[in-house]
């Protein structure tokens, strides 16, 4: 009988852990990520791996290349970033979104602001739908800007021609990043201003710069706060083109509607991206899909999972 009481206390005390095993997985997977990505800090060296993340090349302690920001960089220098598009291809075709959900360390620090106790809001799904395509334009726009820096310095391969573009001359983008500006920009300032007395004497000549960046930042953090995961879906570059490949990825979500009998929509309230999993017959294929395992958690009569769609 005591064994009994004990097995059903400990079937209690594990519950939350079961009902939330693939959170629990990812973000373990997701710190070690962000430990591997800052190895630096560790003693570990840099390195030419370039990788579809939200994360600055830049950074103090950075071990690896943001793809889209080497994507910038090549083309700015008038060179075709066949890298950069192949790590695109590769990782979109194969894992579709997966970097973004289980690797990238301002997808980690979108989940946690997400525990911030604040009521999270909801967007319709046109809505959702239409606020994606800001990701896919902005990408458009970095691109074209980066082609015309590049073929200015074609004509004239010098610094100084390139320098006539400001801060933005070799990655465009970094100038209102805002996941740049929170891992790397306020790092930079704040330690050379301590070292030279005067943080106000570093921002100096960027000063406006410097305050159109946190004035972003600020407004990135309060909106994903507000919705879970907004850069994430909505704005974001790298998963912007991780999307238009992850419809087409080899791994990913998959539903079975024959044990989907319940009628509930708990999966669908679990998605932190909003996706529409109901609205799919098998391969869960849009865009913003994470493949997070948020879903999957959710789901009482397990008709979902993540697997390698052949």
């Amino acid at each position: 009988m005591a064994t009994k009481q004990i097995k059903n206390k400990l079937t209690v005390a594990l519950r939350p852990i079961s009902n939330h095993r693939i959170r629990i997985i990812r973000l373990i997977v997701q710190f070690i990520m962000f430990g591997l990505i800052n190895g630096l800090v560790f003693g570990l060296s840099r390195s030419a791996v370039l990788l579809p993340i939200e994360y600055p090349t830049g950074g103090q302690f950075t071990t690896v290349w943001n793809a889209f920001e080497a994507l910038q960089y090549a083309i700015t220098f008038w060179v075709f970033p066949y890298l950069a598009i192949s790590i695109f291809v590769l990782f979109g075709t194969i894992f579709g979104k997966t970097s973004c959900g289980w690797m990238c360390p301002f997808g980690l620090f979108q989940d946690l602001f997400s525990y911030i106790p604040i009521k999270k809001k909801k967007v319709s799904r046109p809505t959702n739908k239409s606020l994606s395509r800001i990701g896919l334009t902005l990408v458009i726009f970095i691109i074209i800007f980066s082609f015309i820096i590049g073929i200015t310095y074609s004509r004239n391969p010098t610094e100084a021609q390139k320098a006539a573009f400001g801060a933005g001359k070799d990655m465009p983008y970094s100038v209102v990043d805002p996941v740049a500006t929170l891992f790397a920009t306020l790092y930079y300032y704040l330690r050379w201003g301590m070292q030279r007395e005067s943080l106000g004497a570093e921002i100096g000549d960027w000063r406006f710069i410097f305050f159109l960046r946190l004035f972003i930042l600020i407004a990135v953090l309060i909106l994903i706060t507000l919705y879970p995961r907004a850069y994430c879906r909505w704005i974001c570059p790298s998963g912007a083109i991780l999307g238009i490949f992850s419809k087409y990825s080899l791994f990913g979500m998959r539903i079975n509607k024959n044990r989907c009998v319940s009628g509930c929509n708990d999966c669908e309230q679990a998605c932190p991206v909003q996706v529409p999993i109901l609205t799919f017959d098998k391969d869960i294929t849009n865009k913003m899909c994470t493949n997070c395992g948020e879903c999957i958690d959710a789901c009482k009569e397990g008709a979902l999972k993540l697997t390698f769609r052949f």
